[in-house]
């Protein structure tokens, strides 16, 4: 059981939750700002690291800022307990920032879906490190996509049980596209924690899908060792979808994905399964701005 985010009782006393306060952040916030704001709701949690490789050129700029942003309650924060040592800060969207999100698509926050006491939840929540783990996924291969040829299109676990719930529910799906390999791929990220039987299951539920509805992208089973990957290789042998495994620790997008019934790895792009690109691209955002100075 996670316990719960140590205090900081030296903690700043921040304004309450009044239209002069919404006001007067508005005032202070940057196009960066807003993105942050955007990128914490959508992907529920992020890092202080995590958001200083995704919008900063240092870490140490990310750190100020986003203390200024706490301080003014466009994000909450929190530090999860650690037996040792200290966690990193922790960052969701607070409701003054929501408030103002809300306001840009033209309803409140309450039509809009937010409430606080749900985003808070997830300081408590024991797939805590998990959302974080598939975030980082995420930040990887937005990286490599701004120094590369290469792009990426996103959904998150929320956006793709909206679309998908009723059959599969991914961590995440992507369209990875470098020089002249595009890959479509659902992602299973997977902390150790699930019997095999369970992780093969799913894939008998991505046939469905593929069945039902024409979906059919590259499984990604992100394991957290070569043992578990050699195991549920084994386990499943020949998968009904097109799937591979790859191990926690290197980068998604390199030559680190073997798929089953193979020896040899190769990178992201070269598992590019033949579905077509508008199944999944409409709607879809696309990473791999450079991050601000």
């Amino acid at each position: 059981m996670r316990l719960p985010p140590r205090p900081d009782h030296r903690d700043v006393v921040r304004p309450r939750t009044t239209p002069e306060a919404i006001h007067r952040l508005i005032n202070r916030l940057t196009p960066r700002d807003l993105r942050i704001m955007r990128l914490v709701h959508r992907h529920r949690v992020l890092t202080t690291d995590q958001i200083a490789r995704l919008e900063f050129a240092s870490y140490s700029s990310a750190k100020t800022r986003l203390l200024t942003l706490y301080r003014l309650r466009a994000l909450e924060r929190f530090r999860p307990w650690t037996p040792v040592g200290s966690a990193p800060w922790h960052y969701l969207l607070d409701a003054p920032g929501a408030e103002i999100l809300a306001a840009e698509h033209g309803t409140t926050t309450r039509e809009w879906g937010y409430r606080r006491d749900r985003v808070l939840a997830v300081a408590y929540r024991s797939s805590l490190d998990h959302t974080i783990g598939t975030n980082d996924f995420f930040i990887d291969l937005t990286g490599r996509a701004r120094v590369r040829r290469a792009r990426l299109a996103w959904r998150t676990a929320r956006e793709c049980e909206q679309q998908f719930g009723d059959v599969v529910r991914p961590d995440a799906a992507g369209h990875w596209s470098e020089g002249e390999h595009t890959t479509l791929f659902f992602l299973e990220y997977d902390r150790g924690t699930e019997p095999l039987r369970r992780l093969a299951a799913k894939l008998d539920a991505y046939h469905e899908l593929s069945r039902l509805t024409g979906h059919q992208g590259t499984v990604l089973f992100w394991l957290p060792s070569a043992k578990r990957a050699e195991n549920l290789h084994r386990y499943v042998g020949d998968p009904p979808v097109p799937a591979a495994t790859g191990v926690h620790g290197a980068h998604p997008a390199d030559r680190v994905w073997t798929p089953f019934g193979q020896t040899w790895q190769r990178t992201l792009a070269e598992l590019g399964a033949p579905v077509p690109h508008q199944l999944f691209l409409p709607g879809w955002d696309e990473a791999g701005e450079e991050p601000d100075g």
